[in-house]
């Protein structure tokens, strides 16, 4: 229950800070309207005058440096925004893993159930024949002279492959060298 406080208030306190820096963004772009609006009344009043080149430069550069302070404190509102991001983040991946680990500790503290044993039929009574180990089974000489014919049949076959694919091969007419490379 704490932790569900914790998190809406994480939550209306994220979104009171999002408005905040929504808000100091769009006062910063409508200075920045202000700033050419303001520049283009100059300009206009430049060309009233005698020396408009001189007057046009000087706008120009009063223009530049109120738009780099607007353009560094748009940069420090934006960095803010990503930090916070970034700490909300890290908050929730914290939680997640807090969580996690509390699952498993609840997990580990819990009993094992005990798993039920399927009922066996009754066995016969009578003598039991031992169980039938894959080592211990002897194979018959007639089925292992077999196995060493299929055997030999398969390494005769890999050869006569191998033979045939070299042959192939050393008949193919070579292959002229590649043009070279144009520099």
């Amino acid at each position: 229950m704490k932790r569900a406080w914790i998190i809406l208030l994480t939550v209306w306190l994220a979104g009171h800070a999002s408005a905040q820096v929504s808000d100091t963004l769009e006062r910063i772009e409508a200075e920045r309207r202000q700033v050419q609006a303001d520049s283009q009344n100059a300009e206009a009043q430049c060309y009233e005058r005698f020396a408009v080149n001189a007057c046009l430069s000087d706008v120009s550069a009063s223009r530049r440096t109120r738009l780099a302070q607007l353009k560094k404190r748009e940069l420090a509102v934006r960095d803010a925004q990503r930090a916070e991001r970034t700490r909300e983040q890290l908050q929730l991946l914290e939680e997640k893993q807090q969580d996690q680990a509390e699952r498993v500790r609840e997990l580990a503290n819990r009993a094992p159930e005990p798993v039920p044993q399927p009922k066996l039929p009754p066995q016969p009574a009578g003598p039991a024949s031992p169980p039938a180990d894959k080592a211990a089974t002897v194979i018959s000489p007639a089925d292992a002279a077999a196995n060493r014919a299929a055997y030999d049949a398969k390494v005769l076959e890999a050869a006569r492959y191998k033979a045939e694919v070299e042959k192939r091969l050393s008949e193919q007419k070579e292959r002229a060298d590649p043009l070279p490379i144009s520099p």
